[in-house]
């Protein structure tokens, strides 16, 4: 019976584990032959023990918990698409944007949750260099 305890307290503690980090990305890199895209989830407690997918193009990049960082590389056009995974984001909502790839140029990315009375969704939001430099 301790065994089944544990097996479940370890699959509810992995699913609340993002791949991301908690550390900046280094954004003085330049990367002349595509788009850098950098990421960044914001904290809370709604939501907050959700993981956010990351898709960039139709390919999963990332899973974030709260207050993690990514960043990915792109060439050409790009599709960025979150939604809540695992258990806990059931039937949460999620967000699409698209943009415009020059090499060598640099976006920088806000996902937050924008809750409501009934349902939550993952939002996500272009932001400043400067904005992004300053999240903690």
């Amino acid at each position: 019976m301790k065994r089944i305890y544990t097996f479940i307290l370890l699959i509810f503690l992995t699913s609340c584990a993002g791949d991301g980090s908690k550390i900046i990305p280094n954004t003085t890199i330049d990367n002349k032959n595509a788009t850098s895209l950098f990421f960044y989830r914001t904290g809370g407690y709604v939501a907050g023990g959700v993981l956010v997918g990351l898709e960039v193009n139709g390919n999963e990049i990332a899973k974030l918990g709260t207050k993690e960082f990514t960043q990915y590389a792109v060439k050409g056009d790009y599709s960025i698409s979150v939604y809540g995974t695992g258990i806990g984001g059931f039937g949460m909502g999620g967000e699409r944007v698209t943009g415009k790839g020059e090499k060598g140029s640099k976006r920088y990315f806000l996902i937050s949750v924008d809750a409501g009375l009934l349902t939550s969704s993952f939002t996500i939001d272009e932001i400043t260099e400067t904005t992004f430099k300053q999240m903690r």
